[in-house]
């Protein structure tokens, strides 16, 4: 179907909360502007190898909590991807700022043979209710213009916009855009919600995490030259947090954006319910597609 504004609009929205949940959960992906800042702080750039003192957790309550052992870039992201695997399961929440404009979202994902699944709802500049199932995803949002009901896309036409989704949400192409990061740093030992975890900063070259992806090429011009993320790991290589702040180059003679995404993973292994909606509260068209 054509894609009319509003629709590209809530598509990217999608996008981005796919890559965000999908992609973090297996490299990292991630932001906040204060994590981010207390990333670049020189005095946290002494990594365990170069001190020569196995790392500490930093709980900000004075007291010292053992980290995990560090993982290296060859063993980061396929140790990341079987811990993520193993659990199956998670919750998370993400709260990001795109050009003064917020949004939280929540939900719960599971991994499977075919890919993620993922339930999720969002507030603030585009508020939706998004299920992700196989090649199908379900919207429901206001600005969709179809009531209570979703809206259901097919995610198979890898040249759409939602296609996108559905490439971005394999776990297996995004091992293969994430496997080789520029650049991994151990930061720091912390500590995340009572979880001992390493701090490390990922260094990655857009243009070939997007040629990887399969994305089109055009999509550079919206990256900057590099893709710092931030991703909190603990001791069973599960990720805990992440963080990362983008400075998107301007375009078309308007002026440059920075975007700020911080979020969380908790729960793993516990059960999840995400199930298809009723046929009866389903569409295929909303207005203007």
């Amino acid at each position: 179907m054509r894609l009319t504004p509003l629709a590209r609009r809530l598509g990217s929205a999608a996008l981005v909360l796919t890559i965000g949940v999908g992609a973090t959960a297996c490299s990292g992906d991630d932001s906040g502007s204060d994590s981010a800042s207390s990333a670049t702080d020189e005095s946290s750039e002494t990594s365990a190898e170069d001190s020569g003192d196995e790392p500490v957790a930093d709980d900000g309550s004075g007291d010292d909590v053992e980290a995990p052992s560090e993982l290296s870039a060859a063993d980061f992201y396929p140790a990341v991807m079987e811990a993520m695997r193993e659990a199956e399961t998670f919750t998370f929440e993400t709260v990001t700022d795109a050009a003064g404009q917020g949004q939280t979202m929540t939900g719960e994902a599971r991994y499977g043979d075919d890919g993620i699944e993922m339930k999720a709802s969002s507030t603030g500049a585009q508020p939706m209710e998004l299920i992700l199932l196989g090649q199908a995803m379900y919207m429901k949002s206001p600005q969709l213009g179809t009531g209570d009901k979703w809206v259901k896309i097919d995610l198979s036409d890898p040249d759409s916009l939602f296609g996108m989704i559905g490439k971005a949400t394999d776990p297996e192409v995004m091992f293969k855009a994430l496997e080789e990061p520029k650049k991994l740093e151990l930061v720091r030992a912390e500590d995340v919600d009572g979880v001992a975890t390493n701090h490390y900063r990922i260094t990655l070259d857009p243009t070939k995490y997007l040629a990887a992806m399969d994305f089109p090429a055009a999509m550079a011009d919206m990256l900057p030259k590099e893709l710092v993320t931030e991703m909190w790991v603990d001791a069973d290589d599960l990720p805990r947090k992440f963080a990362q702040t983008i400075e998107v180059p301007a375009v078309g003679g308007g002026q440059p954006t920075t975007s700020s995404t911080e979020g969380t993973y908790s729960d793993f292994g516990t059960d999840v319910e995400i199930e298809a909606p009723p046929a009866s509260e389903v569409t295929e068209d909303f207005p203007g597609a």
